[in-house]
């Protein structure tokens, strides 16, 4: 891998991080896509694995009493199936197929965020109605783990299914958050293990990822900072629309 190459996946990958300083999300929703124009699906994947398994560590030690312990559970059910159906995806399919699975993605989230209304982002402010109660809100938690799992293997952008159903049950902020950290976290310990004994996890993936990790810590850090001094619906949208371009610049 060239200098030119490995300086061109740090600004990408500052960004990624930068932007989920702050906005809280989408470092590998931005980063994965562009990564894979550069490099192949079945390198990258991994990478962003080893950085899940860091930051997972320290958001979950930090938030694990709020984690919502009946959605943790069900929704990591789910996992289990489409974690391994996700990663047999990835070593069987090619990279250009991936490539345009990945576009329709990502597409489809950046029009999401789009069309997502300023009361639907405030709901986790919403002190009154904690947790969205009735049986049926449950049913769905294994097929958004099992979604999230199968994407999360293939592209590290388990987020959007899981997402989008956690933001409908949990109405409280840090409960939401602390959920989704506790999930992604392990996911990321299971997907270990998978890669693992597939051959994906190697000394060569750590290497690249120890390389990126200054650029991970100083675009979150910029993030953080830049975060109390920025609109963040207006940068919201600003993302949707990279993401937007960036998905259909992948199924080209």
């Amino acid at each position: 891998m060239d200098w030119k190459t490995i300086g061109l996946a740090g600004v990408i990958i500052f960004a990624g991080h930068f932007i989920k300083g702050i906005s809280g999300f989408g470092s590998a929703l931005f980063s994965v896509p562009l990564l894979m124009l550069i490099l192949d699906v079945k390198f990258v994947t991994p990478v962003f694995l080893l950085f899940d398994l860091m930051s997972g560590a320290l958001l979950v030690s930090t938030n694990w009493r709020a984690i919502h312990r009946r959605l943790f559970l069900w929704v990591s059910v789910g996992l289990l199936g489409g974690t391994a159906l996700g990663t047999w995806m990835l070593l069987s399919f090619s990279h250009d197929l991936l490539k345009r699975i990945l576009g329709v993605l990502v597409t489809g989230w950046a029009l999401f965020l789009l069309l997502q209304n300023d009361d639907q982002e405030d709901g986790h402010n919403n002190p009154g109605e904690a947790v969205r109660t009735g049986n049926h809100v449950f049913r769905l938690a294994p097929m958004s783990g099992f979604l999230g799992g199968a994407l999360g293997a293939m592209f590290s952008v388990n987020g959007p299914p899981i997402i989008i159903y956690l933001s409908y049950i949990l109405k409280e902020k840090r409960a939401f958050r602390a959920t989704l950290y506790g999930i992604f976290f392990a996911d990321a310990c299971y997907k270990a293990i998978l890669f693992t004994s597939q051959g994906l996890l190697n000394l060569e993936v750590a290497h690249f990822a120890l390389m990126m990790a200054p650029f991970l810590v100083l675009g979150a850090l910029a993030g953080s900072w830049l975060q109390k001094h920025i609109n963040q619906r207006l940068f919201r949208k600003i993302v949707a629309v990279i993401l937007a371009i960036t998905g259909i610049t992948l199924l080209i």
